[in-house]
């Protein structure tokens, strides 16, 4: 699975697309969280629960459903009416959803419950340029968790800069007002 700093950084640059003068900071800060919160079942590891079952790590969690639940509950609990805008709620949508797609791109061993509680089949990406990221904290992990972030900075970092980037030039210059005023001649 991507680290938790590939998730944020996914999260964080989809803003970008979606942000314009009148949004909230705080806007940030919740699409980061709703990027990241899937992950919360991780914890799950460590129970009995099976790895298949919905309730597991990439379970119910990860599903479009809760992508879209998450979304909605945080533009409502986060954000007062005067404030809410729809392209607020696509954007933490679209942070929701990027954590199940980013989960389906790595070599984990158990796909994304992206259809659950309706169905609790997994789904993996054909092309999975993620190496899952072991925990560092034990001897012998730090190498293969740098080469997982390596791989991030790589699949998610580059694609996340381009995008800040392009949105930033192309606000730039459809911004009519920074072009100059031709005055007429005399």
């Amino acid at each position: 699975m991507p680290t938790l700093f590939g998730h944020a950084i996914a999260g964080i640059s989809l803003g970008a697309a979606c942000a314009d003068d009148r949004t909230p900071r705080r806007t940030w800060i919740l699409g980061t969280f709703c990027a990241l919160a899937p992950d919360l079942d991780w914890f799950t590891a460590f129970s009995r629960i099976h790895p298949g079952n919905y309730l597991a790590h990439r379970g119910i969690s990860h599903s479009l459903l809760a992508a879209v639940l998450l979304a909605a509950l945080v533009f409502l609990l986060g954000f007062k009416r005067e404030q809410r805008r729809f392209r607020i709620w696509v954007y933490l949508l679209m942070a929701s959803l990027s954590h199940g797609l980013l989960d389906a791109c790595s070599s984990g061993r158990v796909g994304v419950a992206f259809f659950s509680p309706f169905s609790n089949s997994r789904w993996g990406c054909d092309w999975q340029p993620f190496r899952d990221a072991p925990l560092p904290f034990w001897p012998g992990l730090q190498l293969p968790f740098l080469g997982a972030l390596l791989g991030e900075v790589l699949w998610i970092g580059v694609p996340a800069l381009i995008l800040v980037t392009g949105v930033q030039v192309f606000r730039h210059f459809s911004d009519w007002s920074v072009l100059p005023e031709i005055e007429p001649e005399g």
